[in-house]
């Protein structure tokens, strides 16, 4: 600190004499002889102290020092004079001043008295100092408590809330006053104010815990991660606790829905890893029995059983396309499609099916926004919901179908619909039945969980509800209670045209071949048997081979004379896929039917299978595959 003194004396003699005197104890001196030169050096110098002589020729010292404290505040000010009285020390200390000297002054209590006056400087400027390191400390911390993402609050040691940052009063939806000198107990009731005492009073001893809460906050349910530490002073007696709260709700649920995603996605892959086998043994049932109520007239005594074990495996296959649909290993095939329509076909379905005890309400917005769907998958939605609503009613009760136009808000949009934007159409079906439990809401959506009897349900209705709801881009929620009855919620997005009604085209006669000869392809025997029947049954030549090494090697042999080619995509060895390019490489414009049980490669998106002329999935109908097989033979090379 630069030691600065300002002596003001009209006495030359004097003012020489202390300069001399305080140059050899190593201050600053700055000197004046008058009020006026004295006011400029203060203005510009702010010298530490000044020596003040009480009688000055333009005025008197007195008025100096105010004049002083006006232009340099800081500066510590002492008044020397010979006609020193009792009213001048008062009224000069009253003033400011910091001493009153009597001249003759004596150096030794002169230089006591500097001293004394700059030490006390310094302790004036360390204490303004950490006054100024407090306020810069407090104004982190403010920016800090106030700028934090997550809750912090601050409690006494009789756990009434001192200091609580706007997080706190935004989770809450409590104004800061209200919680200021308040417990848990008082602001959120005995329960939580129970649980919060438990852990705050180990805190208070000395702990610090980090754990999660469960929180029910406007009648939703909360989750934080909590983390609470004591305050202790300098002499470690603790006066308090900090707490620190991270809103997990969101992370938790979208950490539950990956949880989801992943299960769907490992029951779709082990669904699509099993459909090739499952689908051709469905393909055999399937084409024997199409095959034999063709050859038999429809008073045969078999007529019946065979129309019933069609029914059966058409029932299997689309349960297979319905386990693949959830697992999205399977295409859907959408198109612009009125929801109220599907609605009420449902509805008409319902009625036949479910007991009359239970009434069936509708309430359809109108007009309703179009959205891009698979009816028959949303159909199938709304009926495996409606199962699970009718088996919630046994004694009876109201099933309630809602549809609604609806914009969600951003933060659901970021949680439940990555964030996509437009309008969303509201699929709510809702039932007054006993409800489930938080242990069964949790798992609703799980593949093969039941809560019924075994025998009574297969636990995939809602997976498939599930899956089929993702793969429409949308999004599904369930809300229930014990007792309170359930509403299933979808979300799907909206398109700005109109559906129109889909026209069901009537049956056309089996197309009969003329005479052209089709390379049938298949590792499977009784496949290959199936469709040589089929085939020449109905006006084809038909040659076979059992591996795509074969079929390569008969189509070398005999290519010129083959129309068509059947081709399963899977077999051992040389599979469908190599054996399309080899037989492409004998002739580019072979004309290439490829038929698989398999469903997990999209022709569309693989370079060589793209180049066959068409793609059907197995189980296929007799009919529709002799239609395709007419088409493909009708089309120019």
């Amino acid at each position: 600190m630069l030691k600065t003194i300002m002596v003001v004396d009209d006495d030359d003699a004097m003012r020489d004499n202390l300069e001399d005197i305080l140059k050899e104890e190593g201050y600053v001196i700055y000197s004046a002889s008058t009020c006026a030169e004295a006011l400029q050096i203060a203005a510009e110098i702010h010298p530490g102290v000044a020596l003040l002589d009480l009688k000055l020729p333009d005025n008197s010292g007195m008025s100096l020092l105010g004049g002083i404290k006006q232009v340099a505040p800081d500066c510590m000010c002492a008044l020397m004079t010979a006609f020193a009285d009792v009213d001048s020390a008062v009224a000069a200390l009253e003033k400011g001043a910091f001493h009153y000297l009597q001249k003759p002054v004596r150096p030794i209590e002169l230089l006591n008295l500097l001293q004394r006056i700059f030490e006390t400087v310094q302790i004036r400027e360390e204490k303004r100092s950490a006054e100024e390191r407090l306020k810069e400390s407090e104004r982190r911390f403010r920016t800090i408590f106030e700028s934090a993402q997550d809750a912090i609050y601050l409690k006494e040691t009789d756990l009434k809330y001192t200091l609580v940052n706007p997080v706190m009063e935004r989770i809450y939806g409590i104004g800061a006053a209200a919680f200021i000198g308040r417990t848990d107990h008082e602001l959120f009731g005995p329960q939580v104010g129970g649980q919060s005492q438990t852990t705050e009073n180990r805190v208070l001893k000395g702990e610090i815990i980090e754990e999660e809460e469960v929180r029910w906050i406007g009648g939703s349910q909360k989750i934080f991660h909590s983390i609470k530490v004591p305050l202790s002073g300098s002499n470690g007696n603790i006066y308090g606790l900090c707490g620190f709260a991270r809103d997990l709700t969101a992370t938790r649920r979208l950490e539950a829905q990956l949880l989801q995603a992943q299960k769907m996605e490992a029951i779709g892959t082990l669904a699509g890893g099993i459909s090739h086998d499952f689908n051709n043994l469905l393909q055999a049932i399937l084409g024997y029995t199409q095959i034999l109520l063709l050859e038999k007239k429809n008073d045969h005594p078999d007529i019946d059983k065979l129309k019933e074990i069609e029914k059966a495996a058409q029932r299997a296959t689309g349960l297979t396309r319905q386990l693949l649909a959830f697992g999205r290993k399977v295409e859907i095939e959408s198109r612009p499609v009125d929801i109220n329509l599907v609605v009420r076909q449902v509805e008409n379905l319902l009625r036949r099916t479910i007991p009359k005890m239970i009434h069936i309400e509708l309430r359809l917005s109108e007009p309703i926004l179009t959205v891009v769907a698979d009816a028959g998958q949303m159909e199938q939605v709304l009926l495996n919901i409606a199962v699970n609503a009718r088996d919630a009613m046994p004694d009876g009760g109201t099933l309630i179908i809602e549809t609604a136009n609806v914009d969600p808000d951003e933060d659901f949009r970021k949680i439940n619909l990555k964030g996509g934007s437009g309008a969303y159409v509201l699929l709510s079906v809702s039932d007054t039945g006993h409800g489930m439990s938080g242990e069964t809401l949790e798992r609703i959506f799980e593949p093969f969980f039941t809560t019924k009897k075994p025998g009574q349900g297969t636990g995939l209705g809602l997976a498939m509800a599930y899956g089929i709801v993702k793969n429409h881009h949308g999004h599904i929620t369930c809300q229930s209670g014990s007792g309170t009855g359930t509403t299933f919620k979808i979300y799907l997005p909206a398109i700005n045209i109109n559906a129109e009604p889909e026209k069901k085209a009537p049956d056309d006669p089996i197309a009969k071949g003329q005479g052209e000869t089709i390379l049938v392809i298949d590792d499977e025997p009784y496949l290959r048997s199936l469709a040589q029947e089929m085939l020449t049954g109905n006006g084809y030549r038909v040659l076979t081979a059992a591996s795509g090494e074969e079929g390569v090697l008969l189509y070398r042999q005999q290519g010129y004379g083959i129309g068509l080619i059947l081709l399963d995509l899977i077999m051992p060895g040389m599979g469908g896929k190599q054996c399309l390019a080899e037989i492409l490489k004998l002739n580019p414009r072979a004309k290439v039917l490829i038929s698989s049980g398999y469903t997990m490669v999209s022709p569309d998106e693989d370079p060589v299978l793209i180049r066959a002329r068409a793609f059907v999935s197995k189980p296929y109908n007799f009919r529709d595959m002799l239609q395709r097989i007419r088409s493909l033979l009708a089309e120019e090379c």
